[in-house]
């Protein structure tokens, strides 16, 4: 019997993207989808581009029905319900795997019951956290901009050639980031043909865990703060993230660009989700749509002596359900890609 998958908020942005997602899985099947606002509806009722190819019935969350239904179990709630409702669903079955796509198993000081150790609680970004995830009950997606960022800056932390105390981080996200929640900064008068940043000078949630990682990639070597700008323009999705950073010492005129390439080809040679382009081809979010590719383009600018480093992902994809998948795919011992084997639609 194929392992059976249940999606807690199968109608929000991620959710949907989850169940289309693992409808073309191979080697899994979906056996619960909850929402609580469309409770007793059939699937194709909210999302009619799923008539006649999935007649799954929406339910009301139920602990029991879940823990006797589902091997794994995606959270694609809002931030908030998780912490409360998988401890208890692990109390109800401790083998089920839960894969949460919200913040709140992220950072250890947002986890309210159990300490993490005793969740066995892993990061989710698998080509860093691989092995803890392959043996962890909880994975805890990370946040879209966080796997942009982290990906494209862990090459040079792991390498100790950059200092760590002038990462500046400008980031674009398309609308989706925000989820569907009605705002009025999100209709389409004020969004369309605007491009603005929002929640700068340390105020957005994800720059903890951006720098609760990459602390811990550079061993805890030194606490460090990053300046992260983030912005949002007029496209459905995509992030694409410039990071600027100092190189340490005699880095600064040693390294060259065909170095710097090298470094990072080397760094994730056996990555399949992960490609580095050349200095030629700069990182594009139209190049990974709907992928779960991440695109990073690594350039050393040799007038100032910085490095500038261009990561460009699917904010839904590798930014959300898509690496949530790729994380089921590790815990089940499935084939990494499986599912998620599609290039960028152009146009």
């Amino acid at each position: 019997m194929k392992p059976r998958t249940g999606i807690l908020g199968a109608t929000g942005y991620t959710g949907v993207i989850l169940t289309r997602l693992l409808l073309d899985h191979p080697e899994v099947e979906i056996s619960y989808l909850s929402s609580e606002q469309h409770a007793g509806k059939y699937f194709y009722e909210v999302y009619p581009n799923f008539t006649g190819r999935f007649d799954g019935r929406l339910k009301s969350v139920n602990l029991k029905d879940i823990s006797e239904s589902c091997d794994v179990v995606f959270c694609a709630t809002p931030n908030g319900f998780a912490c409360d409702f998988v401890p208890k669903l692990l109390n109800k079955n401790n083998n089920i795997k839960i894969i949460d796509l919200s913040a709140d198993f992220r950072l250890e000081k947002n986890i309210r019951s159990g300490k993490k150790q005793d969740l066995k609680i892993a990061y989710g970004l698998p080509e860093i956290r691989r092995t803890e995830i392959k043996s962890s009950r909880i994975i805890a997606n990370p946040g879209c901009y966080p796997t942009s960022v982290i990906l494209a800056l862990a090459p040079v932390i792991k390498n100790k050639i950059i200092d760590l105390n002038s990462i500046i981080i400008d980031s674009k996200s398309g609308v989706s980031g925000a989820g569907k929640q009605l705002k009025p900064e999100l209709q389409f008068c004020e969004i369309n043909e605007s491009f603005a940043p929002y929640n700068l000078a340390g105020k957005h949630r994800h720059i903890p865990e951006i720098e609760n990682e990459l602390r811990r990639l550079s061993g805890f070597a030194e606490k460090f703060n990053v300046i992260f700008s983030p912005h949002l323009i007029p496209v459905n999705r995509g992030i694409l993230s410039t990071i600027y950073v100092n190189l340490l010492g005699s880095w600064k005129k040693s390294l060259s660009q065909e170095e710097i390439y090298k470094l990072y080809k080397d760094y994730y040679k056996n990555e399949y989700f992960v490609k580095i382009l050349p200095e030629a081809f700069y990182a594009n979010t139209r190049n990974v749509k709907y992928t779960n590719f991440c695109h990073i383009t690594p350039i050393k600018d040799e007038r100032t002596n910085r490095l500038i480093l261009i990561s460009a992902i699917d904010n839904m994809v590798k930014g959300a359900s898509g690496q949530a998948i790729q994380n089921m795919n590790i815990i089940l011992s499935l084939k990494e890609n499986m599912g998620l084997d599609s290039v960028g639609e152009i146009p």
